[in-house]
């Protein structure tokens, strides 16, 4: 057993250094075996699952929430840090260095002289200084070498067109992505209809509508993840309504009461 004794802190730095103190704690010999075994591919899995459950706790408005999720954020990210430093005692210390030279540097508007009109110009500021300054560019032979190949699809479809926006490759105005889509929409509907033909690849048109729609939410300003996680939170909610009062009635879903449930969801979707 490992003696220690939790106390509540009352600033910032004491409270991080806390959490920091008991993950080392679990990953010591003295342990946890658990949180021993885990590595950095686990725990990074861990931070994007929790800094999910951490946008849900915003979107339904839960200061509660926000607080538990954000700390259980702060755990992963503390975890990270220690694995560093249990392989190089240096590391995690230069990763907190690091990160805080980039800041300023990308900020010259703030910790220097340099002047910005609008948030857009900062944007051109930070770029400016990744590809002038930090060097980080695109490979000769791979404009797209920066895009994390990691990146699940939706959000590698987001990435690459952020990155032909930077060069100026973008629709002029919003009516050309929405035609782009309606076009796309039609393509698998064509693709669809000739199953037969060779030519017509019905996964690919399905992709390139995906693609398509992926663009008109980067274009308009949203968050392609975050509108379909959002879409899918709803989806979860109102037939979770439905299935709770057919089975209230006694009514079993499925085909055969196709009418009855789409009556209830027309009603559900009337109470939101």
């Amino acid at each position: 057993m490992i003696d220690f004794t939790y106390e509540k802190k009352t600033t910032i730095s004491e409270a991080l250094m806390q959490l920091f103190t008991i993950v080392r704690l679990l990953r010591s010999d003295q342990g946890c075996p658990w949180d021993r075994e885990q590595g950095t591919k686990q725990v990074s899995t861990h931070l994007i699952d929790e800094t999910y459950e951490y946008l849900d706790a915003v979107l339904c408005e839960d200061k509660e929430g926000q607080s538990e999720e954000l700390g259980d954020v702060m755990l992963n990210a503390m975890m990270l840090l220690e694995m560093h430093q249990e392989t190089d005692a240096l590391a995690s210390i230069e990763a907190l260095n690091l990160v805080c030279e980039k800041l300023i540097r990308r900020h010259p508007h703030v910790f220097s002289d340099q002047k910005v009109a609008n948030s857009s110009e900062v944007i051109d500021v930070w770029n400016a200084i990744k590809v002038n300054v930090e060097g980080k560019t695109h490979q000769k032979d791979d404009f797209f070498s920066r895009v994390p190949p990691s990146l699940p699809p939706l959000e590698m479809a987001n990435e690459i067109q952020k990155k032909i926006r930077k060069v100026g490759f973008d629709w002029p105005e919003s009516q050309g992505v929405f035609d782009k889509v309606q076009e796309e929409l039609e393509e698998v509907a064509t693709a669809y209809k000739n199953p037969e033909d060779k030519q017509e690849d019905l996964e690919m048109e399905l992709g390139d509508l995906l693609f398509a729609a992926v663009n008109l939410c980067r274009y308009l300003g949203y968050n392609p993840s975050l509108a379909l996680h959002r879409s899918n939170q709803k989806m979860r909610r109102r037939f979770n309504a439905l299935y709770q009062r057919a089975s209230a009635e006694g009514i079993v879903l499925s085909r055969e009461n196709l009418a009855y449930m789409d009556r209830l969801w027309e009603t559900i979707k009337e109470e939101e």
